[in-house]
């Protein structure tokens, strides 16, 4: 079995220790440009124009009071969105991770979820062309899993973040090791939950390792997380889940039974 002991994450990549050449951090982005400053103004224009202050009420109620919301469904702040980046040249990679980090700074939920849509929808951009500029891209989206934490965010979230360790894995996997026994919990979630969409390339071995990494919490969160992906991973290989299940029966959590074998 695997040691439940968690050490803390190195905040790397990959095992190469980025080049001292100029280049944009994380930590430099926090002055926004003129053109990302420009998106804002737009996207909060639009947003107010079709704010719902009674849905606003209700929707920050089912996020248990912890943001604040203009109040719009999805679909039409989405419509939104698109009309505006339609209007827009490319972004860069700078550019988008520093148009990320702004928008997690508005006080309206809705940034954020605009935020999450461009993250999935421009991860081969977030990729960059080098292994630095991965580096910088998952310590930007490192912080954004880490403030204003919700699932709401974060599960979105795992989807890029898998996808990057799809196309890269090999910069990507040190990472993945280092935040299944991060002190954020949020972190390890992200880590248990970036293959959801793999299906037959699945790595089933570490997917069960780090499942049982985590399966001692009592964190809801995790639980959940731990039958979410094993009850996903169930579609493509029902025996191997059944298996796992069978064989961890007394150190999985009944919560983490019960989503894995859902469909069972």
């Amino acid at each position: 079995m695997p040691k439940t002991k968690r050490r803390k994450t190195r905040d790397n990549v990959a095992s190469q220790t980025p080049s001292k050449k100029a280049r944009t951090s994380p930590s430099t982005m926090s002055t926004p440009g003129g053109a990302t400053t420009m998106v804002l103004s737009k996207l909060t224009k639009m947003y107010k124009s079709v704010a719902n202050t009674q849905k606003a009420v209700g929707a920050k109620k089912y996020m248990r009071n912890q943001f604040e919301f203009y109040g719009m469904q999805s679909p039409t702040r989405r419509k939104i969105d698109k009309e505006i980046f339609q209007s827009l040249p490319p972004f860069d990679v700078v550019t988008l991770r520093e148009l990320l980090l702004l928008l997690w700074q508005q006080s309206e939920r809705e940034y954020q979820y605009c935020g999450v849509d461009l993250a999935n929808k421009h991860v081969r951009i977030l990729c960059g062309s080098t292994v630095e500029e991965r580096h910088d891209s998952v310590e930007c989206l490192k912080l954004l899993i880490t403030t204003k934490s919700w699932w709401d965010t974060v599960d979105a979230l795992a989807n890029t973040i898998g996808e990057l360790a799809r196309l890269h894995s090999t910069d990507l996997n040190p990472t993945l090791e280092d935040w299944i026994q991060a002190d954020n919990m949020w972190l390890r979630r992200i880590a248990l939950l970036h293959q959801l969409k793999y299906k037959e390339k699945t790595d089933q071995d570490k997917l069960f390792r780090f499942c049982l990494l985590c399966c001692h919490e009592k964190e809801f969160f995790i639980q959940k997380a731990i039958g979410w992906a094993l009850r996903q991973y169930f579609r493509t290989n029902a025996k191997a889940v059944k298996q796992f299940v069978k064989d961890n029966d007394k150190l999985l959590a009944n919560l983490s039974k019960r989503e894995a074998l859902k469909h069972a």
